[in-house]
């Protein structure tokens, strides 16, 4: 069997997998109703690689954003707790974590939005 290319593998985005499909319209409907900046039309991918919770790209012609979401299916109620995740990097984010040194090429990381 030949080795992995873990960056080709794991890197970029691919359409979103039957069984992890979302509705687009209605998730488009949904954040133009909560954020004062969305703008439509919205594209919808998915995050190659193996993470547990499913992680999406949400890209619209001004902005990009990023979903991550429980899994389908039934649970243990201690597991995929993005609830948790989002606790944790609205902490970070209020701490100024990650911060940009004058050479960053990176932009400001935007505030976490629970939904």
């Amino acid at each position: 069997m030949p080795p992995i290319d873990r960056q080709a593998a794991f890197s970029g985005t691919i359409e979103v997998a039957g069984a992890l499909a979302l509705d687009a319209a209605r998730l488009e409907a949904f954040l133009a109703s909560r954020l004062p900046d969305f703008a439509p039309p919205l594209r919808v991918r998915q995050f190659k690689g193996g993470q547990s919770n499913p992680t999406y790209l949400l890209e619209t012609p001004a902005r990009r954003y990023v979903l991550r979401r429980k899994p389908p299916g039934k649970l243990l109620p201690s597991a995929h707790a993005v609830d948790r995740e989002f606790r944790v990097i609205s902490a970070l984010h209020a701490q100024g974590f990650p911060r940009r040194s004058s050479t960053a090429t990176i932009p400001p990381s935007p505030a976490p939005r629970s939904m």
